[in-house]
């Protein structure tokens, strides 16, 4: 038995281990990292071919998951990155990839043609010089160098390289659209430049440049029909080419065909769904077309057919915030919210509903978290700037425009930012030389001219200023801030006729324009006609009648002309189209307290404080309505929360100083408060006295009267201010100018107490 069963133990132990090394042959063949990495490198190189970008990411990272040194997978990554609009990731890529491959030709390449791209001249350079250390032959270093010589204004150089570049090869598309582009620089070549760009086109129909090229040579030939047959080439070439769609918008926009345009841009949508580029740039026509029910109709068939579609959804939640419809804006945020939340664009979304809402602080961490984890995202960094500004963190909100700027100078709503702030605080060197930067990065862009010409006007440099705007206007007939700015400055020149004419230029290109309507009412009633700027407030509100701040604006002229249940009736109108405006709530509380209903105000501003708790001015309002009804206690307790949340907030500053020294609390920190109110409002009276009133319990009565004799002129009618100006006089032991100043706080105002206690200060002086 022994003998019989040995043999067949012995055959079937030899299956057996026939059979484990068979298994454990495909298990190390499957689990080898080397061929596991390189699935998924082709894995994702599919992905990409077939634009899934967001599959092939995965595909790269996995495959640097397996070697974490795999240069062919940071080089993939890097051109995924890219074509998402991730310049900062993918330029990190591309660096990691040359310092892993350095001997990789092609990424070189990409990466000098990144560093162009970002002004980078010098490291450009190097890159293409490292390719010819290795590649004395390779043409597109020499077409790198060609371009960026022509960057330096080096035209010379410039030709050279790319004849250079096109004499080892003759048949590349690209050379010949860059020797196209250099011979039209110069007028003595230009008529050779066509041929050039007709030879890229002839040699490689599906290279998209070549074609945009032709085309904008063609449309400044006046050959419109050549121009758009071009630019079709280009999207028929590449068709998920978004700057082609772009290009092709442009060109119908250029020729007032808005239908054709508009056409263009809503098929890009729809084709690419899943493209953010084309999904904004749609959203964008309409809002600078004011066709915002137009395109919120639009998006929301877009959405319809393309459910699952994020950029669809983010940029139609982009429309209703410009409409205003809050409510479907907020659905869609948390819609998102619960699907996405981990994309950047998700965060922007929620960040700039919670600043809608007023929760600043909140929108604030959202942005700067959702920053930090995406450095590379311009619109992050713009809205964190916003955010930061409506918190009172100006020099956050500086940070961020210039980190904006970093990544593209030539962003216009980062310089718009920066140029804000330089206006807002009167910095108008600043603002002078974001105007230059603006101009010199994009000269054809009105923004710049617009901002110098600001500066410029408010240094009484009225030609300069006048020049610029004309400029602006000239670039951009349909912006209706240029004809806003000449507007001003034929204000300051006294030049109603034409002002007005301006105005009504402005409010025609941007039915929207606030600031437009203001001074076109300004200009009414600076002409002593009230009646007429009611009404043509009333006319504009017709064309936009969902513009809260209209409605403020004719809240405040009917009250100015005795209306009060007009301007109550409006100043509702106005909260209830931005219950969160607090501009719209001042002049709703304005209205009630003329109406002779202050408790109705001041419970409004409690309701506000408790819906914004992180609001300083709403405490700061409160407050002012607390001490105006005699509740001190109350109103002390609303400006500290005031100063909590922002510390240089300056009327709860220079309110709460006055409060201290009429109370007796300590003077010094009273000092200091009045002195921050007075460093943020210089030009303010108020602050003027409380920061005297303060020197003169501390004894420092000549700071006293400096401040108050200056106030004195710029209010000669104020009561207090004359008051404590002859007390003050009465400490100089100047008892002529006490007396006159305190007599005439009497007579100004009578049987106040004011009054009682200036006619009790001459009887001592008596």
């Amino acid at each position: 038995m022994k003998l019989f069963r040995a043999p067949v133990t012995v055959q079937l132990t030899a299956g057996l281990i026939a059979a484990s090394l068979t298994l454990g042959f495909a298990t190390g063949c499957s689990r080898d990292p080397n061929k596991q990495k390189h699935k998924y490198l082709e894995s994702g190189k599919r992905y990409a071919n077939e634009g899934k970008l967001k599959e092939a990411t995965i595909q790269f990272s996995n495959a640097l998951k397996v070697d974490r040194n795999f240069a062919d997978a940071h080089h993939e990554l890097s051109k995924v990155y890219l074509k998402q609009g991730s310049v900062m990731t993918g330029y990190a890529e591309l660096m990691r990839t040359v310092d892993l491959a350095p001997n990789n030709q092609e990424a070189r390449i990409e990466l000098g043609n990144l560093l162009l791209a970002g002004n980078a001249q010098d490291k450009a350079t190097e890159q293409a010089n490292a390719v010819l250390a290795l590649n004395s032959n390779n043409a597109d270093a020499y077409a790198l160098l060609a371009t960026i010589s022509a960057r330096k204004g080096d035209h010379a150089t410039a030709m050279t390289d790319i004849q250079k570049a096109l004499s080892i090869d003759p048949n590349r598309a690209a050379f010949h659209t860059t020797l196209g582009v250099l011979l039209a620089s110069d007028s003595s070549t230009s008529g050779q430049a066509e041929d050039q760009l007709r030879k890229a086109v002839s040699l490689d129909t599906k290279n998209v440049a070549s074609h945009i090229v032709l085309a904008n040579m063609l449309q400044k030939k006046g050959d419109l029909a050549g121009a758009l047959e071009q630019m079709n080439a280009a999207v028929a070439a590449d068709p998920h080419n978004i700057i082609a769609r772009s290009s092709l918008a442009d060109l119908y926009m250029r020729q007032n065909d808005t239908a054709k345009a508009e056409e263009v841009l809503r098929k890009a949508a729809n084709d690419l769904p899943e493209d953010g580029n084309a999904a904004d740039m749609l959203a964008s026509y309409y809002i600078r077309t004011n066709q915002l029910d137009r395109g919120a109709q639009a998006y929301s068939e877009l959405v319809s057919s393309h459910p699952k579609s994020v950029p669809l959804k983010l940029s139609y939640a982009r429309l209703l915030i410009a409409k205003k419809d809050m409510a479907k804006a907020r659905t869609l945020g948390q819609e998102l919210a619960k699907t996405d939340s981990e994309l950047p664009q998700v965060a922007l979304l929620n960040g700039m509903l919670l600043l809608n809402d007023g929760k600043t602080a909140d929108a604030f961490d959202t942005l700067q978290k959702a920053a930090k984890a995406t450095p590379d995202n311009i619109q992050l960094k713009i809205w964190l700037g916003r955010a930061a500004t409506m918190k009172g963190d100006i020099p956050a909100a500086q940070q961020a425009y210039r980190d904006a700027v970093r990544l593209n100078p030539r962003n216009i709503e980062a310089q718009q930012g920066l140029a804000q702030i330089s206006i807002d605080r009167g910095d108008n060197s600043t603002l002078a030389q974001l105007g230059d930067a603006a101009i010199a990065s994009n000269p054809q862009a009105a923004n710049g001219y617009m901002w110098r010409g600001m500066a410029e006007g408010s240094q009484k440099l009225y030609d300069k200023a006048e020049a610029d705007f004309k400029e602006a206007i000239k670039i951009d007939p349909n912006n209706a801030d240029g004809y806003l700015q000449l507007a001003k400055l034929r204000l300051v020149q006294k030049n109603l006729p034409e002002a007005r004419s301006l105005l009504e230029q402005s409010l025609t290109h941007n039915p929207n324009s606030s600031p437009a309507l203001r001074l076109l009412a300004a200009a009414y009633v600076a002409d002593k006609q009230n009646a007429k700027a009611v009404t043509r407030v009333q006319e504009q509100i017709t064309k936009a009648p969902q513009n809260g701040d209209m409605y403020s604006l004719l809240a405040q002229l009917q009250g100015a002309t005795g209306d009060t249940a007009g301007s109550l009736a409006s100043s509702e109108k106005a909260m209830q189209l931005n219950p969160n405006d607090p501009v719209a709530a001042v002049v709703y509380t304005r209205a009630v307290i003329t109406s002779g209903d202050p408790g109705k105000a001041l419970a409004k501003w409690q309701q506000w404080t408790n819906d914004h708790p992180n609001d300083a001015q709403g405490f700061t309002v409160l407050g002012t309505l607390q001490e105006a009804q005699g509740n001190r206690d109350q109103a002390i307790n609303a400006y500290k929360k005031a100063l909590q949340i922002q510390p240089e907030q300056p009327i709860a500053s220079n309110n709460l100083s006055y409060i201290m020294i009429e109370s007796g609390q300590n003077i010094d920190v009273a000092l200091s408060l009045a002195q921050v109110a007075r460093r943020a409002l210089p030009n303010s009276p108020s602050t003027a006295d409380t920061l005297a009133w303060a020197y003169y319990h501390k004894g420092n009565y000549t700071s006293a009267r400096d401040l108050l004799e200056e106030a004195v002129k710029a209010s000669p009618n104020d009561a207090a201010l004359h008051y404590h100006l002859g007390l003050t006089y009465s400490k100089l032991s100047d008892s002529s100018d006490a007396s006159l100043h305190l007599k005439k706080a009497v007579s100004l105002a009578p049987n106040s107490q004011t009054a009682k206690d200036a006619q009790k200060a001459l009887e001592q002086l008596g």
